[in-house]
């Protein structure tokens, strides 16, 4: 695990910022549902999923958006899971993961689904 994603009391170094929806995200390879986005930021997002995951295991998701996000693009994206907890609804996990090498595209999209569905702080 990199340590340098967190400070001291064990907070990120950066903000992550909750959606208003929930989008789902898939195993690319196999389109099986992995989990709904909890909070993201540029580098990276929490999951929530049924399955647990493993730390420094490196995974390829899609998200689907389609016209009602603003957009008509498939976000496809690899990300390496940092930590897995159970949530506070035992049918789940909360699934840390930090976004690998994204493009500038990607990127985009990122700071998009911020904007437009995340809370305001």
């Amino acid at each position: 695990m990199d340590d340098n994603l967190f400070q001291a009391n064990n907070k990120r170094k950066f903000d992550r910022n909750q959606l208003y929806y929930y989008l789902k995200v898939y195993h690319n390879k196999t389109n099986k549902l992995a989990g709904y986005v909890g909070d993201i930021s540029p580098q990276g997002l929490m999951l929530f999923s049924k399955k647990s995951a493993k730390p420094d295991k490196v995974f390829n998701f899609r998200i689907d958006l389609d016209e009602g996000f603003g957009l008509d693009k498939k976000f496809i994206f690899e990300a390496t899971s940092l930590r897995c907890d159970k949530d506070v609804n035992p049918e789940y996990y909360t699934i840390g993961f930090k976004f690998v090498d994204l493009e500038q595209e990607s990127m985009d999209i990122v700071t998009y689904l911020i904007e437009k569905f995340g809370f305001i702080k």
